[in-house]
C-alpha cells in the first residue's frame, strides 16, 4: 500500500463534477433549442445545427450521468475510506469468520479501481462531445471562432487525458 496521494477520495468529488455538467448539457440543449441556431439547416438538408448539436450534448448528457454513477460505485468499494477503527473492527470479525481480509481488500481495491477506470472513459469522452457539440452551436454565427474553440478544447482534453 502506497503513502502518497489518495486518489479515492477525489471519487465523491468528480462525481459531482459529473453531475454539474450533466446539469450544463440540459441546460444548453435547452438555449440551442430555443435559439436561432436549432433552425439553420445544414448546406440545404433537413439536418440542422441544432439538431447535430442537441445530439451531442445529449450523448455528453448521458456519459457524464453514467460516469457520476460509475465514480460512485467505485466509492462503494472503498475499504480504504473507512476509518481505521472500523478497519481493525472488521479485520477481527473476518478472523473470526474464518475469511481472508486482505483478498477481500484486494478484490474491492480492484472493483474501486475497475468502475473508477470506466468512470474516467466516459467523462473524458463526454468532454469530447461537449466541444463537438459546441462546434455545431458555433459554426453558424462563425466558422473560424468555432473552429478555434472547439480545437483548443479538444488539444487541451486530449493532452489532459494522455498525460
Amino acid at each position: 500500500m502506497s503513502t502518497g496521494y489518495n486518489w479515492r477520495n477525489t471519487l465523491t468529488h468528480f462525481a459531482a463534477i459529473s453531475g454539474i455538467l450533466a446539469g450544463f448539457c440540459v441546460t444548453f440543449i435547452a438555449v440551442v433549442l430555443s435559439g436561432a441556431v436549432a433552425d439553420i439547416e445544414i448546406c440545404s438538408s433537413a439536418v440542422t445545427f441544432g439538431q447535430i448539436s442537441v445530439l451531442f450534448f445529449g450523448i455528453s448528457t448521458g456519459l457524464f450521468i453514467c460516469s457520476a454513477e460509475l465514480f460512485l460505485h467505485a466509492k462503494e468499494f472503498d475499504v480504504y475510506d473507512i476509518p481505521e477503527e472500523y478497519r481493525k473492527l472488521l479485520r477481527e470479525d473476518f478472523q473470526e469468520k474464518k475469511k481472508d481480509w486482505d483478498k477481500f481488500e484486494e478484490e474491492s481495491t480492484e472493483s474501486c479501481r475497475h468502475s473508477e477506470r470506466y468512470g474516467r472513459y466516459c467523462y473524458n469522452i463526454a468532454i469530447f462531445t461537449v466541444f463537438i457539440g459546441l462546434l455545431f452551436v458555433i459554426v453558424p454565427y462563425n466558422l473560424v471562432i468555432a473552429i478555434i474553440v472547439s480545437c483548443l478544447g479538444i488539444l487541451l482534453e486530449t493532452w489532459q487525458t494522455l498525460r
